[in-house]
């Protein structure tokens, strides 16, 4: 698992003298075995053995062989030991294998990962009690509980004339409804103390039908708006099967929420006086002058770029000398990378976009504006 505070190094950090070898390696036992693994390993690193130091590549095998327990789906390592500089994250969650040579770690794909998996609560729910639990890149961080009186059900069709003619039954009948929505109405209270400090903006809600349409309208207005979706699983389900399936959930919310980003971004940055850019010339000048307020780019996507070597600026075409310093231009392999660096850097939001061809038509990357 990787922190918001990692990543900020992450971002921070660029060499001048050496190079920094960056690997996305999928892992997941689902897919391959731990041999074929290796090989895809081999395969990339002696794609990158003419520009990567040699000294950074014995190191990644050095820890798939020794260090790593190969217990999770994908594993990000960013190294460049002439500057004492390794990070190694293990994830619970696949990546797409890739491995890359530059001044400085290349994080887009990490910025993907963050973006889709990022955190979110699970209650599951029935008339007696609760199970909650907080997620986070595919791994469990927090889980809680409640059990609430017992509803004991009443066989019906049997028993006293009294009870055939509905008193007894009917009133039997009352007194579960009210010991269920006793205890819905506590699940409720657990699920606002569970979730306070917006720890859950979005939740996913497991259970029958009935049940969690009672239960939803008892939260508090904010958790409502929050709930993305609902599960039909059982109280006894494993945490391995809430996982499986809240991902489920939020993979489709998750690509539901990109696909309106992306006609947003299209129509904002189409119609008359609307705030958008479109395509790397554009995006490039509304990132860095501090214009855009929410970088979109297709997943996967990559172009060459020229950056200034005394202030950092990037442009998309060959240029000698910086237009604002005067410093000398140098091409860049990722330009993309780079500009995604600068708006995490900036406090920008990046959403990663993975098979959009509205977004790719248009150039495969955009802004929507603050003005």
């Amino acid at each position: 698992m990787i922190s918001e505070k990692e990543l900020q190094e992450l971002v921070d950090f660029r060499t001048k003298e050496s190079s920094v070898l960056s690997l996305y390696l999928n892992v997941d036992p689902t897919q391959h075995t731990r041999d074929e693994y290796r090989l895809t390993l081999k395969s990339m690193l002696k794609g990158v053995a003419n520009e990567a130091s040699a000294k950074d590549l014995a190191e990644v095998e050095k820890y798939f062989d020794f260090q790593y327990d190969w217990q999770g789906r994908g594993v990000v390592i960013f190294s460049c030991l002439e500057e004492d500089f390794w990070q190694a994250y293990p994830l619970a969650v696949s990546v797409e294998n890739r491995v890359f040579v530059a001044d400085s770690p290349y994080i887009k794909p990490l910025t993907d990962v963050l973006d889709e998996y990022g955190r979110y609560g699970v209650i599951l729910v029935d008339r007696e009690g609760a199970r909650l639990f907080l997620f986070h890149q595919g791994e469990l961080e927090e889980t809680d509980g409640t059990l609430g009186e017992e509803v004991k059900r009443t066989k019906h069709g049997g028993g006293s004339a009294a009870g055939r003619r509905g008193g007894l039954t009917a009133r039997t009948s009352r007194h579960e409804e009210e010991i269920a929505q006793r205890n819905l109405k506590e699940v409720a209270e657990l699920a606002a103390r569970f979730c306070e400090g917006g720890r859950c903006s979005r939740i996913v809600l497991g259970g029958t039908d009935e049940t969690l349409t009672q239960f939803q309208g008892m939260l508090p207005k904010e958790l409502q708006e929050q709930v993305v979706g609902s599960i039909p699983l059982d109280m006894a389900a494993s945490e391995t099967e809430v996982l499986d399936r809240s991902l489920e959930v939020i993979q489709e919310v998750d690509r539901r929420r990109k696909e309106e980003l992306v006609e947003q971004l299209i129509t904002a940055a189409t119609s008359k006086g609307g705030h958008g850019a479109l395509g790397l010339d554009d995006t490039l000048a509304a990132v860095q002058e501090g214009r855009a307020h929410i970088l979109v780019v297709a997943e996967g996507y990559v172009a060459t770029g020229y950056g200034c070597q005394n202030c950092s600026y990037v442009a998309s075409h060959e240029s000698k000398r910086c237009p604002f310093c005067g410093g000398k231009m140098a091409q860049i392999e990722d330009a993309v990378n780079t500009i995604v660096r600068k708006a995490i850097d900036s406090g920008m939001e990046v959403k990663a976009v993975k098979g959009s061809a509205a977004l790719e038509e248009a150039g495969s990357i955009g802004a929507i504006l603050r003005y």
